[in-house]
């Protein structure tokens, strides 16, 4: 059978989409986030504000620090571009937004100890916006954004509930993007010795190897069910949990690849999250079968038993520790503070999200249904 536009997207009957402003804005927070990190021992040097502006482009400079500056603003541009429908004018906004962003960033890090401001990041971060809404232009002309609105149309429910609850999920990817980090993992086990700690169980390693497994299991379903929440059609929801589960996996391969020394690939799995991942997956087949509000409450139960579990967690990773897992320690330090910083985060902007769409659905339920003749 020959694939079909959607009639609601030919007749333009779907409700008006802010997913672009709603990822602009969540960029905005993921760029200053890693450029700010970790946010303490704020200082004045003494020096001229807008020196940094003035100074001679740095002798030494890498390759890598380049592209990733350039790589890390073009979505940014690409998201504004999108926001002026990409008009002509379009490039030229991003351009100076970008500018402005990256400008008001490098400012702000010559108050930290931490951090250099560099004229020569600044080139980079404003050449990523405009290239990123070029992009945006020819992705328009190829109809890959057309692509784009059509499986969004398809898969997933209308309105800015479902548009915050994607940009929800984009944030938990990133978030999982550390290797050294296990998947679906809550806690993390520290490279080194471990704290002193009294086992509450006489077996202390069994202890901790359930308490690990129920994380597991806990981030499974209440992810899963927060992408079961934003489908259109109930129909669908296997299908999205196991693509949910294989892309996680091919990221978890992609960065440890990437970035794990090769005897260190596996660090993000053991058989922990195996078996939390297996009885995860055994209970979501039985919640499936429950109303959207019902799930939305037992994926809210998850996100607050998983925040219990890393209470509960008596071990600490200790981040010099956690670089010797590392080939390369480029970058590491924004990498890390940009994980950590949205895995803390996170739970309360899922909770949010759950609470408003239990309350909504809940009202939906309750109005009285008029029958027109």
């Amino acid at each position: 059978m020959r694939w079909q536009l959607p009639i609601s997207y030919l007749a333009r009957d779907a409700m008006p989409s802010w997913l672009g402003r709603h990822f602009l804005l969540a960029w905005h927070a993921v760029i200053l986030v890693t450029s700010w990190y970790p946010f303490s021992g704020w200082r004045y040097t003494g020096e001229p504000i807008w020196a940094f502006l003035a100074y001679p482009l740095p002798h030494y400079h890498t390759v890598a620090d380049n592209a990733l500056n350039l790589l890390a603003y073009l979505p940014l541009g690409y998201a504004w571009a999108l926001y002026f429908r990409c008009r002509w004018f379009a490039p030229l906004a991003a351009l100076v937004f970008g500018a402005m962003l990256s400008g008001s960033v490098e400012f702000v890090q010559q108050f930290l100890p931490q951090r250099v401001p560099s004229n020569l990041d600044l080139i980079y971060n404003t050449a990523g916006s405009l290239v990123g809404a070029l992009l945006a232009g020819l992705f328009s002309k190829l109809l890959i954004l057309r692509g784009w609105h059509v499986f969004r149309q398809q898969w997933f429910r209308e309105g800015s509930q479902a548009d915050y609850g994607l940009i929800l999920l984009l944030l938990w990817f990133i978030s999982q993007l550390n290797p050294a980090v296990p998947l679906f993992g809550v806690v993390v086990q520290p490279v080194g010795l471990p704290q002193p700690w009294v086992s509450p169980i006489e077996n202390a390693l069994l202890f901790l190897r359930g308490l690990e497994a129920f994380g597991v299991m806990l981030s499974l379903m209440g992810v899963s069910l927060i992408v079961v929440t934003l489908l259109a059609h109930r129909r669908r929801a296997m299908v999205a949990i196991v693509g949910l589960i294989l892309l996680s996996l091919l990221l978890k391969v992609l960065f440890a690849g990437a970035l794990l020394k090769p005897d260190e690939f596996l660090t993000w799995f053991n058989v922990n999250v195996l078996t939390g991942g297996v009885l995860g997956l055994g209970l979501l087949f039985l919640l499936l079968r429950l109303k959207r509000r019902w799930q939305a409450l037992v994926a809210l139960l998850c996100v607050g038993l998983t925040q219990l579990v890393e209470a509960m967690w008596p071990l600490t990773a200790q981040p010099y520790g956690m670089l010797s897992l590392f080939r390369w320690r480029y970058g590491l330090r924004d990498f890390n503070g940009l994980t950590q910083t949205l895995s803390e985060v996170w739970p309360w902007l899922a909770t949010v999200y759950l609470i408003w769409l239990m309350v909504r659905d809940y009202r939906r339920s309750v109005q009285p249904t008029v029958l027109s003749r």
